[in-house]
């Protein structure tokens, strides 16, 4: 992604919660895909989004098949 929003998260702590801002295209706090409100109204981005997260889905279960866990 050639991106550079950031995409703000709240994320418990303790008994009230702190903010994190994350690069869009990085990892999230709960290990989702971080995707900003302007790559998500992109319909070319999302798709390309897509199609990269269904190429990762069919290596892993490859290499699951194979013996080898997850990259």
């Amino acid at each position: 992604m050639t991106c550079s929003n950031k995409v703000e998260f709240f994320v418990p702590r303790g008994f009230s919660h702190r903010q994190v801002f994350v690069p869009c295209g990085n990892t999230d706090p709960w290990g989702g895909r971080t995707i900003c409100h302007d790559c998500a109204s992109d319909r070319a981005e999302m798709a390309r989004i897509e199609r990269h997260e269904a190429n990762v889905k069919a290596d892993n279960e490859a290499a699951r098949s194979a013996g080898w866990g997850e990259f």
